[in-house]
This record gives C-alpha cells, sequence and structure tokens, in this order.
C-alpha cells in the first residue's frame, strides 16, 4: 500500500478558504474535518465576484476577470475497493487528491495511494503539513 505527495510551491495561508467537493465519504469527510481542525473555511463552492476593466471610448477594450473567493480548490476521485482485514470496518480506498490556486489555475499539491481509510487520514496529516504549519 503506497502513498505519494508532492508539493509544488510554497502555501500562502493568509486566505484560509478552500473549496472542496459536496460530499462528505470516506476521504473527503477526513480532508474536510482536517482543514476544519486547523482553521479553515470549507466552502463547497466556488464563490467570488466578478472584475471589469479596461477602456471604453472610441474603441471599447473591457475584460471581466472571475475572482474566486477561496484560496485554493480541492479535487478529489476516490473510491472503495474492498474492505480492511481484520476489522471488516475500515474501508480500502484508491484515491487521488490535486490542490490548485484558485487564483492562477496552478496545482500546488498532489496526493495519491491506496490505503485502509484509517492509514490514509495519518498520511493526510503529514502530507497535507504545510497548509496548517504557520509561517
Amino acid at each position: 500500500m503506497g502513498t505519494t505527495y508532492e508539493l509544488y510551491k510554497p502555501i500562502d495561508i493568509s486566505n484560509k478558504k478552500i473549496s472542496m467537493p459536496p460530499s462528505n465519504r470516506y476521504v473527503a469527510g477526513d480532508v474536510k474535518n482536517l482543514f476544519r481542525k486547523n482553521g479553515w473555511t470549507v466552502l463547497i463552492k466556488e464563490t467570488g465576484g466578478y472584475r471589469t476593466t479596461g477602456v471604453s471610448g472610441a474603441n471599447v477594450d473591457l475584460k471581466t476577470i472571475k475572482e474566486p473567493n477561496p484560496a485554493y480548490i480541492l479535487y478529489l476521485h476516490q473510491e472503495r475497493y474492498d474492505t480492511c482485514f481484520p476489522t471488516f470496518s475500515d474501508a480500502l480506498i484508491r484515491y487521488d487528491l490535486s490542490i490548485v490556486d484558485a487564483k492562477s489555475g496552478e496545482q500546488v499539491y498532489f496526493q495519491e495511494g491506496n490505503d485502509c481509510r484509517s492509514r490514509i487520514l495519518k498520511k493526510l496529516k503529514i502530507g497535507l503539513n504545510p497548509f496548517f504549519v504557520k509561517k
């Protein structure tokens, strides 16, 4: 059972808002709880407003940009494919998780693996630590 995680750039924790999928099943609920316990606001949808800049006159040159409210957006794919033994109460899950900077669209973090849900949570705490460490 393996786990891989990569941090691609330093994390800015000045805006502790993150958008996540609506599900709370398995890893999704664990990740939401982990972020909430560390002071983050978990948003279920991308929120924010629109900003229009430019000039109007003889030649109109306007540009409208969506400004998201969350700092980061989390994408998660997971599937339960068996049961962990000997407990029979722990799900065996295959997952991949990406966190993207909401403004730039750049991927800042990635984690994937397959393991028992209880062990995945321990690995998430290690991998996601840069989102929780005060600088």
